[in-house]
């Protein structure tokens, strides 16, 4: 918190759910450090907002894409509340099924074709991924679709982290992306529940 500090201009609700802190400035790091300018977020909340002040201050912009309607309008509202509408677009994409999901799971994933839309075509530099919600039972690799559905959206130079490895679920969903993409991940359980994974080395954060 204390190196979030900087970018702490009111306060921040803190759920169950939200990257913890250690987590966001490992992610704040990685655009410092290795110039990520185009990022795109699983999942906004907290997070949503300190990325957004740094991309203000440094250049860049995030997409943060959202499949409850409620929780992406208090999203909006509070980022236009501090200027950021400017600078991160929130994406409304329903949860709907998909073919490419988790062997014996029910895939649903974000609609594809309003996420990629909103894009652009924009190289993603860096892609972060705390979202869909795999906490239930039958839902724990849900996040699993993210690489194969959005790996032709990412730059040549891309970093992606990946939320809650502390639990089996994302951690066998780093194994196979391991395998099925070339990425190497660093694992950091313990110093944010995050891993970050790249297809190159780069600037450890």
């Amino acid at each position: 918190m204390q190196a979030l500090a900087p970018l702490s201009s009111t306060y921040l609700p803190w759920t169950v759910s939200a990257m913890r802190p250690s987590g966001v400035v490992a992610v704040l790091n990685e655009i410092v450090v290795n110039r990520r300018r185009a990022v795109l977020e699983l999942g906004g909340g907290v997070s949503s907002f300190y990325l957004g002040r740094l991309l203000r201050n440094r250049g860049g912009h995030l997409w943060t894409v959202e499949h409850d309607e409620r929780w992406a309008d208090l999203l909006e509202q509070d980022l236009v509340g501090e200027g950021l509408d400017g600078v991160v677009t929130v994406i409304r994409a329903p949860l709907t099924p998909i073919p490419c999901g988790w062997p014996g799971e029910d895939a649903v994933w974000y609609e594809r074709e309003r996420l990629m839309g909103a894009l652009a075509q924009v190289p993603v530099d860096l892609l972060v991924i705390d979202g869909p919600p795999a906490y239930q039972t039958g839902q724990e690799h849900s996040r699993y679709p993210a690489v194969p559905l959005l790996s032709p959206t990412l730059a040549d130079d891309y970093a992606i982290v990946l939320d809650d490895i502390n639990r089996p679920g994302e951690q066998e969903i780093m194994r196979c992306w391991e395998e099925q993409f070339e990425l190497t991940f660093e694992r950091r359980i313990v110093d944010g529940g995050i891993g970050i994974g790249r297809p190159r080395p780069a600037y450890t954060v």
